[in-house]
């Protein structure tokens, strides 16, 4: 899985700044986020002792539940989704069992090429509700892309399953129900990454269910992050998009409706990229959204850094603040020994089944991934370090 890097995100901060109505962002409460004054970086899983095979390794956020027996289960994995279950999320380990797994089909009508576990949410325990990431690499398929890198040939689409067995295992409907999706098949376009990436974690306000999801745009629709709600979340197709008014946008398919009339998405200010996760801090009743950015040049930032932004609602959120800086995946740093990407928050004392809520120490999980002549390969160990929520008033102990 790789992160659909906006352009968005690319534009100095200053610019950004200026380019956007202040209406538009919401204020901050009196928090902040930083790395705890103890914390040091943690192994999780290791990809060295762990792995079982050489791309088993953490490709995505970490998502996680408790489930019915009350095991914790988590996923962060690569296109074959493996588990991670253990009595704690703090005492996770990899099974080998494979829980999802999408079919390599040449058809992109299927939606079934490559395939990640982007998202989970239950209320038992046991029927799990996922959204997945689905990938089709028009330039591994014969004749189905004009162009020969990766990159120019990728279609994404976001697409769901469930599962029976807390998490075992996963089936997805036929034809594959489409949570968000561009108005155009994959042959429009190519040239660039084009599509709907990366869903965030999924969370329950209010008795719905929404999820942040970034689209590079193209055919009418804005490049940025948009947000989707069900009031239903056992039905994949209930799934709307907010349209900058109320929640009207169906995600269409461009294989199988018409989609002349399709509308689009209206991305929320000022997030700049794909969300890694979003809770809700207890004691200020807001929701922290979580991103990976790239190199910085306005602000002195050459490898990338970690950010965070605030809402009371999800739809308006604060300008970014800085948590940490280090390389990302996007760093051109040839002199990188490790890079990271995938950040997510997750408390594991949260009361939630979901860990949707966190009190005011969380752990930031992210995948750490080693660099050898200036590329990134299989070796990544999923990696957290303890954070901590600190009213405003309050200075960091050194």
């Amino acid at each position: 899985m790789r992160v659909a890097h906006l352009r968005l995100a690319g534009l100095p901060a200053a610019v950004m700044l200026l380019a956007l109505p202040c209406a538009a962002f919401a204020q901050a409460p009196a928090y902040r986020l930083e790395v705890a004054p103890d914390a040091a970086e943690e192994t999780v899983v290791s990809w060295a002792r762990e792995r079982c095979e050489e791309w088993d390794l953490p490709d995505a956020p970490l998502r996680a539940f408790r489930d019915d027996k009350g095991e914790v289960v988590a996923f962060a994995s690569h296109y074959r989704g493996r588990p991670l279950i253990g009595p704690a999320l703090t005492s996770v380990r990899k099974s080998c069992a494979i829980s999802f797994q999408a079919r390599n089909s040449a058809d992109p009508a299927e939606f079934s090429d490559k395939s990640w576990i982007a998202a989970t949410w239950t209320g038992d325990g046991r029927r799990v509700q996922a959204l997945i990431h689905a990938e089709y690499h028009a330039d591994k398929h014969a004749g189905a892309c004009r162009f020969k890198d990766a990159m120019s040939c990728w279609y994404n689409v976001v697409t769901a399953a469930r599962s029976s067995d807390g998490g075992r295992s996963f089936k997805v409907d036929e034809p594959h129900p489409l949570v968000a999706a561009p108005a155009f098949k994959q042959d429009v376009g190519q040239g660039r990454h084009r599509g709907f990436f990366n869903p965030s974690n999924i969370v329950e306000k209010d008795g719905a269910w929404y999820a942040l999801i970034a689209t590079t745009g193209g055919e009418g629709q804005k490049s940025g992050v948009c947000l989707f709600r069900t009031a239903d979340i056992k039905d994949a197709t209930a799934w709307r998009a907010y349209d900058g008014s109320d929640f009207t946008i169906r995600a269409l398919d461009p294989y199988r409706e018409d989609v002349s009339q399709a509308k689009p998405c209206k991305p929320l200010k000022p997030l700049p990229t794909t969300v890694g996760s979003v809770t809700r801090h207890e004691a200020s009743g807001q929701w922290l959204a979580i991103f990976h950015l790239g190199p910085d040049p306005s602000q002195g930032i050459a490898g990338g850094r970690v950010a965070y932004s605030w809402s009371s609602d999800l739809k308006r959120w604060s300008p970014l603040q800085t948590l940490m800086i280090h390389p990302t995946m996007w760093s051109k740093n040839c002199g990188d020994k490790q890079r990271y990407a995938y950040g997510a928050v997750a408390d594991p004392a949260s009361p939630s089944r979901n860990f949707e809520t966190t009190g005011d120490e969380a752990f930031l999980f992210m995948s750490k991934m080693r660099v050898t002549d200036c590329k990134v390969g299989p070796e990544r160990d999923l990696v957290r370090v303890k954070v901590r929520f600190v009213p405003e008033t309050q200075r960091s102990t050194p």
